[in-house]
């Protein structure tokens, strides 16, 4: 299973489509991205989180406890995208106008120019 931690510096409720997109992106990091299968993730308040196991049982290194009640997400579809953005400055875009000039023409290129 894998965990996603929502960071919340303001601690005002956090959204509900930001816990969505937390459990989308908890199922599609899990097995079910390799199982094909579609499933469904929880979540729960930092308080029922915990790193020590009650007496008398054991925690594997690196996994927490969860105490109370798990609020589960409806199932969901395995998506996910990667999406980047770049900031170019119109400096840039001057100083590089340039670089981009077609390097050869085919048919409809050249009618489109004609037109």
């Amino acid at each position: 299973a894998s965990t996603v931690i929502i960071k919340n510096p303001t601690g005002g409720e956090v959204p509900p489509l930001t816990i969505t997109q937390a459990g989308v992106f908890a199922t599609s990091h899990s097995n079910a991205w390799k199982e094909k299968v579609v499933t469904s993730a929880y979540w729960v308040n930092e308080n029922q989180v915990s790193k020590t196991a009650p007496s008398g049982e054991y925690l594997t290194p690196g996994s927490f406890m969860i105490r109370g009640k798990k609020n589960i997400l409806p199932p969901s579809t395995l998506v996910m995208g990667l999406g980047l953005l770049f900031y170019i400055s119109e400096e840039s875009v001057l100083a590089h106008a340039d670089e981009r000039k077609p390097k050869f023409f085919d048919a409809r290129d050249q009618q489109d120019t004609t037109q």
